[in-house]
């Protein structure tokens, strides 16, 4: 058992939770396995919710011949029934999508090849056509902070960063 169990009842501290960038939920594996896992967002599917989930694993890189251990974002999707929830969590800010209805604000995480990189998070509006990798919906509070981080970009295309211009 681990530090951070309660050897009595078997429940774990949740003093000590991991940095993240979005509110944390405790994740049950296939084999039984628990792991927290950022929430990016929920869709309503005709079986009930479902959770798209975010991990980072350790992966391979280099910089001028030298191996380096950078983080590897993994995404994946689990049905809330294997998602429980952590007291203190914030997940009235988790983007909710609902077939037929709009986001007001999407946060691309574009996907590159090659030694060229780009932002990586690209804010679009809603509705933008834009985007072309991964995109998730997002609150106008989290569009606003990834727009503040310097690793992200307001799409070229929709502007999100400029104010709607109304018809006369």
């Amino acid at each position: 058992m681990s530090d951070d169990q309660d050897p009595e009842r078997g429940e774990r501290h949740l003093a000590a939770l991991p940095q993240a960038d979005g509110p944390l939920v405790d994740v049950t594996l296939p084999d039984g396995q628990h792991l927290f896992a950022v929430v990016k967002s929920r869709r309503r599917e005709p079986d009930g919710w479902w959770y798209y989930l975010q991990i980072h694993l350790p992966s391979q890189g280099s910089d001028r011949g030298r191996l380096l251990v950078l983080p590897a974002p993994v995404d994946f999707r689990v049905p809330a029934a294997l998602c429980e929830p952590i007291d203190g969590q914030p997940y009235d800010q988790v983007p909710t999508e609902r077939p037929g209805v709009t986001p007001a604000w999407k946060v691309e995480e574009p996907v590159s090849f090659g030694p060229e990189r780009g932002p990586a998070r690209i804010v679009h509006r809603g509705d933008c056509r834009a985007a072309r990798d991964l995109t998730r919906p997002a609150t106008t509070e989290q569009a606003r902070a990834v727009l503040t981080r310097e690793d992200a970009a307001p799409c070229p295309t929709c502007r999100p960063d400029r104010p709607l211009r109304t018809a006369a």
